[in-house]
C-alpha cells in the first residue's frame, strides 16, 4: 500500500473514531478513556491492523506535541483563580511535595521491583506524576464533589502537567546525553523562564487585541487557537518543549482576565480539546503491543497497586498535614489520580526515541504508564461516584434559584420560591426598571446580561443550582439554558416556551420547557398590575385539580420546588402557587364567613358585627376606629345603591389586601334607597391604601350588582355564604 495513503488512512480512521469514542461514552455514561483505550488497541496492529502508527513516522511527535498543546492551553483557559483561593497551601503542596513524593516513590518501587537502572528508575517515575485535566475535568464533571475537593483536584491537574513534563524531560536528557548533570538543570532552568515570560506576554497580547476589539467576535476563536500554537512553537524554537508551560500560562491569563468572547473561546477550545484527546489516545493505543504487557508480569500488578495504595496515599498524608481538610476529604483525594494523554504521549515519545537509539528500557516505560493509565481510569474514574458517595464528599444539592427577567410575575415566582426553599433566588434582567422595583421588594436584582454567567457576583454565583428563563423569547431562552449549562446541572435548567411540543425535551434541546399553555410572561405580568389575573398560593394534600382559569405553575414540596407538569403523580402535601385570571374580583376577598343575614333595623349594628367579623380575621384592624368613620360618611354622604344595596366603604393603610363582608337583612333597614325601598344589601369594603385600583374595581363590581335586581334577589335567597360567594363568581361580566 502507498505510504501517503496509509498516513491518510490512519490519520482519518483515528480522527473518526476518537470522536465516535466520545460519543459512545457519553451515552454509556462512563470516561471517554475507556472507549479510546480499547478501540485504538482493536484498530491497531495488534488486532484488526488497520492503523499503523509506524506509517507516520515522525509525523507522530509532531501530532503528539501539537495535541498536548491545545490540550493543555484549554485547561489553563479553565483554571479558575478564585479556586486556588479555598486551599492553596494543599494545592501548592500537592505541586511540590505530592510531586517529589510520587517521582522518588515510583522510581524506588520500579528499580527495588524490576532491577533497572537508576536514571531510567526516575524517568519511568517522572511519567506518571501528571493526573492531567483531560481525564480529571470529565471525572469532576460527572462527579460532582465539594467546592474544595472540586478546586484541589482541578488545579493538581492543569498545573502538574507542564512539571511533570519538565522533569520527564529532565530525566530523559538524564538517561540519553552524556553532558553534566549540571547542564540538564540550567535548560530545565532556561525552559522554566521561556515558559512563564512568552506565556504571559502572549496572553496578555491576545486578551489586549480582543478586549481593543481589533479581532471581531466571528474569528475570536480561530485566532485565539492561531495564537496559542503560534505561542508554542516560537517557545520551543527557543528551548525544545518550552511551549509546554507556555501554553498553560497563556490560557491562565486570557481565563483571568476574562475578555468578552471567554464564553465562545471556551466552547471552542472544549471541541477542539476532545478531538485532540480523540486522536491521540486512538494512535497511542494503537501503538501498544501485547507483549510487553505481559512481560510485565506478577511484578508489574504489585507496582501499579502500590502507584494507587501507596504513594497516592503517601503524598495526600503529607500535602494535608495539618491543614482543615477532614479524613474523609483526604480518603478520596487519596483515591482520585487518574493519568491521561499527557502521561501517555510522553511515555510513547521516549520509548520512540529510546527505541532508535537502542537503549534498554523502551517497552517498559510505554507498557508502565498505560497500565497505570488504563487502571487509574478503569478503577478509581469507575467508582469515584460510588466513593464520593460513600464518603460524603458529594456537592450538597444548590438550592439557589436564578430566573432571568425581573418584570411582576418572575418577582411573584421568586418571592415564592425563595419562601419555600429558604435559598438565594437571583433576578436577573437588562431592564433597569424593573431590577429597582424587584430591589424595593426585597429581592436580589441584578442589572445584566443573563447570557454570560459572569454577570452574577462570584459569591452567588456557586449558589446557584436552578435557571429559569422567563423571557418572552423563546429561542433567547433556550440560549440562556445552553450558556448555563456549564453550571447548572442540564435537568435544573427551566424555560418558558409558549406552545413547544414535547419534542423540545427531546436529546440535544437543552432546558426544560414548562407552561407550555401559558401567554408569554410579559403579558402575564401586565394582567396581574391590571388586576386581570392574580397570584395565589394553595396547600394539598393530593394532585391538585385545577379550577376553572387556573394553571398550577410551580409546587413547594418538603423545601423542594417542583413543577407540576414534570411531576408523577401521587399524593403529596405542600403548597401550590397558581395563577388564576380574574372575571370577577368580589369573590376573592369575600369569605363564608364574611357573610351574614341578620334582622337588625338600623345600620350601625349591622355595621358593628361585620367589622368585628373583620377584626378576628385581620387583628391589625383591631386598634384602628374605621367604623366612626364609615358611619360619619354615610350620614353625610350615603352610599345608597339601587335595590336595596348599600356600600359604606373605606381604605386602610394597615392592610396589604381589600376584604368585603357582606350582610344579608331581608326584613329590611331603616335606610333609604332610591325608588323608595328600604336597604336589605350592605356591602362593607375595606381595602389597602396601597392597592386604590383594586378599590375602585370592586365598588364597580358592587355597582354592577345593584343595577342587577336579579342577583340582588339571588344573594339575599342564598342558603349561606357558600352559595353568596358561588353566585358573585357565576355573575355575568
Amino acid at each position: 500500500m502507498d505510504l501517503a495513503y496509509l498516513r491518510l488512512t490512519t490519520l482519518v480512521l483515528a480522527v473518526f473514531f476518537g470522536v465516535l469514542c466520545f460519543v459512545v461514552a457519553r451515552y454509556l455514561r462512563v470516561p471517554a478513556i475507556v472507549p479510546l483505550l480499547i478501540a485504538g488497541f482493536v484498530l491497531g496492529p495488534e488486532v484488526l491492523g488497520v492503523i499503523d502508527t509506524d506509517a507516520l513516522g515522525d509525523g507522530m511527535r509532531l501530532i503528539i506535541s501539537l495535541s498536548v498543546a491545545v490540550i493543555l492551553f484549554e485547561g489553563g483557559l479553565t483554571l479558575d483563580p478564585e479556586g486556588f483561593k479555598k486551599a492553596p497551601r494543599v494545592i501548592r503542596r500537592l505541586l511540590t511535595v505530592g510531586v517529589l513524593v510520587t517521582w522518588f516513590g515510583t522510581a524506588a518501587l520500579v528499580y527495588l521491583l524490576f532491577g533497572l537502572s537508576p536514571a531510567m528508575s526516575l524517568l519511568a517515575g517522572s511519567l506518571i506524576i501528571v493526573t492531567g485535566p483531560t481525564v480529571i475535568a470529565p471525572l469532576l464533571q460527572r462527579v460532582r464533589v465539594k467546592e474544595k475537593l472540586h478546586h484541589i483536584l482541578h488545579w493538581e491537574g492543569v498545573v502538574i502537567d507542564p512539571i511533570g513534563v519538565f522533569i520527564a524531560i529532565l530525566c530523559f536528557e538524564w538517561l540519553s546525553a552524556e553532558s553534566a548533570i549540571i547542564s540538564h538543570f540550567g535548560h530545565l532552568s532556561l525552559r522554566l523562564v521561556i515558559g512563564i515570560v512568552v506565556g504571559f506576554a502572549g496572553g496578555k497580547m491576545i486578551y489586549w487585541l480582543l478586549n481593543k476589539n481589533w479581532v471581531s467576535e466571528h474569528d475570536a476563536n480561530i485566532f485565539v487557537f492561531a495564537a496559542a500554537l503560534f505561542l508554542f512553537g516560537i517557545s520551543d524554537l527557543m528551548a525544545h518543549e518550552a511551549g509546554i508551560l507556555t501554553v498553560v500560562v497563556a490560557g491562565l491569563v486570557l481565563g483571568w482576565h476574562k475578555p468578552p468572547s471567554l464564553k465562545y473561546i471556551r466552547k471552542f477550545k472544549t471541541d477542539l480539546t476532545e478531538l485532540a484527546i480523540g486522536l491521540l489516545f486512538i494512535l497511542l493505543a494503537a501503538h501498544l503491543e501485547v507483549e510487553d504487557f505481559i512481560a510485565f508480569g506478577w511484578k508489574g500488578v504489585i507496582l501499579i497497586l502500590a502507584v494507587l495504595l501507596l504513594i497516592r496515599p503517601l503524598g495526600i498524608a503529607l500535602c494535608t498535614f495539618r491543614t482543615a481538610l477532614t479524613i474523609r476529604e483526604r480518603l478520596f483525594l487519596s483515591w482520585i489520580a487518574p493519568r491521561g494523554v499527557v502521561a501517555g504521549s510522553m511515555a510513547s515519545l521516549f520509548a520512540l526515541e529510546l527505541s532508535a537509539a537502542d537503549l534498554p528500557g523502551a517497552s517498559f516505560l510505554e507498557a508502565f504508564t498505560f497500565a497505570v493509565i488504563g487502571s487509574t481510569i478503569l478503577i478509581q474514574g469507575l467508582t469515584a461516584r460510588t466513593v464520593a458517595g460513600v464518603l460524603k464528599v458529594r456537592e450538597a444539592e444548590k438550592k439557589g434559584w436564578l430566573i432571568v427577567g425581573a418584570h411582576y410575575f418572575s418577582r411573584k415566582i421568586a418571592e415564592f420560591i425563595a419562601r419555600i426553599t429558604g435559598g438565594p433566588c437571583v433576578l436577573v434582567d437588562t431592564n433597569a426598571d424593573a431590577i429597582q422595583r424587584a430591589r424595593m421588594e426585597g429581592l436580589t436584582a441584578i442589572e445584566g446580561n443573563a447570557l454570560s454567567p459572569e454577570t452574577v457576583p462570584a459569591d452567588l454565583l456557586p449558589a446557584i443550582g436552578n435557571v429559569l428563563a422567563l423571557t418572552d423569547n423563546r429561542d433567547l431562552n433556550e440560549l440562556i439554558c445552553v450558556n448555563w449549562a456549564e453550571y447548572v446541572p442540564k435537568h435544573r435548567l427551566y424555560r418558558w416556551s409558549y406552545g413547544e411540543s414535547e419534542s423540545a425535551a427531546a436529546p440535544g434541546g437543552v432546558g426544560i420547557p414548562v407552561w407550555l399553555d401559558l401567554a408569554k410572561p410579559s403579558s402575564i405580568a401586565y394582567d396581574l398590575r391590571h388586576k386581570e389575573a392574580q397570584i395565589r398560593i394553595r396547600r394539598f394534600t393530593a394532585p391538585l385539580k385545577n379550577r376553572k382559569g387556573t394553571v398550577s405553575l410551580v409546587a413547594g414540596i418538603q423545601g423542594k420546588i417542583r413543577f407540576p407538569e414534570l411531576t408523577a403523580t401521587g399524593a403529596s402535601e405542600g403548597e401550590m402557587l397558581q395563577l388564576q385570571q380574574l372575571t370577577q374580583h368580589l369573590p376573592l376577598v369575600t369569605r363564608p364567613e364574611f357573610v351574614i343575614r341578620e334582622t337588625e333595623a338600623e345600620l350601625l349594628p349591622v355595621l358593628k358585627q361585620l367589622f368585628e367579623l373583620a377584626q378576628q380575621a385581620y387583628p391589625e384592624l383591631a386598634e384602628i376606629d374605621i367604623l366612626t368613620s364609615l358611619l360619619e360618611r354615610e350620614k353625610n354622604f350615603p352610599t345608597v345603591l339601587s335595590y336595596g344595596v348599600v356600600a359604606p366603604h373605606a381604605r386602610c393603610a394597615a392592610l396589604k389586601e381589600s376584604i368585603c363582608l357582606i350582610a344579608r337583612v331581608p326584613g329590611g333597614i331603616d335606610y333609604p334607597v332610591p325608588g323608595g325601598e328600604r336597604a336589605r344589601l350592605v356591602f362593607l369594603l375595606i381595602s389597602s391604601e396601597a392597592d386604590p385600583e383594586m378599590h375602585l374595581i370592586l365598588l364597580a363590581e358592587i355597582a354592577k350588582i345593584a343595577s342587577d335586581p336579579v342577583m340582588v334577589e339571588r344573594i339575599l335567597e342564598a342558603p349561606g355564604g357558600i352559595e353568596v360567594i358561588q353566585a358573585l363568581l357565576e355573575m355575568e361580566q
